[in-house]
């Protein structure tokens, strides 16, 4: 199976089985929520899916990464791109959703030129279903506790 369906398919036969038992629905009536997640087994695949290489979290102590940092975007300290639980999905599955000014400014001008791509890699390729629900939790439960307002509709 092409490996760009492989995430895609796993994802929506997950939400598929969880709604056929009624756990994919929040029941306070807030959207779509992940079963489960567990934050710890989030804080790991958030280092070994190498997002500290451009990420860390607002008060939450992480690993350095191997290497110099290519970017240093603080998630959980300010409203910006992530103001819900639906917009962490988003924004781990469509990285391309939206560009962050500061990485802007580490581009050439040609790169400016050429239309920009974000950095961030596209983990839906090698990243599990689990990986991904951990992951969640572990970043909702950092914006729940840093952020004012997050997750208000």
């Amino acid at each position: 199976m092409n490996y760009s369906l492989r995430f895609p398919l796993l994802l929506l036969s997950s939400v598929v089985a969880f709604h056929s038992v009624g756990l994919a629905a929040d029941p306070a009536g807030k959207g779509f929520r992940f079963p489960g997640g567990e934050i710890e087994a989030g804080k790991e695949a958030f280092t070994s899916l190498n997002c500290i290489q451009c990420h860390t979290v607002s008060n939450v102590e992480l690993t350095d990464p191997k290497g110099n940092r290519r970017l240093e975007l603080m998630l959980a300290k300010e409203k910006r791109f992530v103001k819900s639980y639906e917009d962490l999905v988003t924004a781990i599955t469509n990285p391309k959703h939206v560009v962050a000014e500061q990485y802007r400014a580490i581009l050439t001008d040609e790169e400016l030129k050429g239309g920009i791509e974000p950095l961030m890699p596209d983990l839906t390729i090698d990243m599990s279903a689990r990986q991904l629900m951990d992951l969640v939790a572990f970043l909702d439960a950092a914006y729940r506790g840093g952020l004012s307002g997050y997750d208000l509709k």
